[in-house]
């Protein structure tokens, strides 16, 4: 995310000469480091010198003092309360986040030896076979190993050279046709009828290797 929003801003101050984008790091770093955060209410200039950065009206020099160990312990004292204050912010918004996507979360669980849909991403697919009305979901597969309630490895064909490890969030129950017609399907049954698994998956393999064709040649 923070490298995002830094090329976010450059792209902004660079405007029409993107190759002197270097030109514009130190612009971008004090917009980031001065900008408040939704989260915390702080910038990350206040929450690391507890004070906020000082901008070119406020550059003047200082008087030359000798060091009081009082003015070292205040603001020692304004740092922990600085950092105490942001952790509680942190921690109550991101309670509330939990809560609002624990409404929406279902809980799955699979046990090793289940067969499961698989749900493949657009990054999962290789360069240049993916659009948006090819299938997405393939299987079934077994499950091989769970991480935890949240991974699973899935027993994916070799040809396919894509990672088996697969989010919960993106597997599925597979029910077969006979369950598909008694009428107890789930959603993705519903999702997977009419569509023949094996020559989706069939599809997938051949596109892959047509792709492979291509590089060689």
């Amino acid at each position: 995310m923070v490298n995002r929003t830094l090329g976010n801003l450059i792209q902004c101050i660079s405007g029409e000469k993107p190759k002197q984008w270097d030109l514009a790091l130190s612009q971008a770093e004090f917009a980031y480091n001065s900008s408040i955060s939704r989260s915390n209410s702080k910038s990350p200039f206040s929450i690391v010198y507890c004070m906020p950065p000082k901008h070119a009206l406020d550059l003047v020099p200082f008087p030359e003092l000798p060091g009081v160990s009082q003015a070292a312990e205040n603001m020692a004292e304004r740092i922990q309360a600085m950092q105490k204050e942001v952790k509680q912010k942190l921690e109550a918004t991101n309670a509330k986040y939990k809560e609002a996507a624990d409404k929406k979360r279902r809980e799955k669980i699979f046990n090793v030896g289940n067969l499961v849909l698989v749900y493949l991403r657009k990054e999962r697919f290789p360069v240049g076979t993916y659009n948006k009305l090819k299938d997405k979901k393939y299987g079934p597969f077994q499950i091989t190993k769970n991480i935890n309630n949240n991974a699973y490895v899935v027993a994916l064909p070799s040809d396919m050279n894509i990672s088996s490890t697969f989010n919960v969030a993106n597997l599925y129950d597979y029910h077969p046709p006979n369950e598909l017609d008694s009428g107890n399907s789930g959603s993705s049954s519903f999702q997977m009828e009419g569509t023949d698994v094996e020559q989706t998956a069939h599809a997938f393999l051949e596109q892959q290797g047509r792709k492979k064709s291509q590089r060689k040649i």
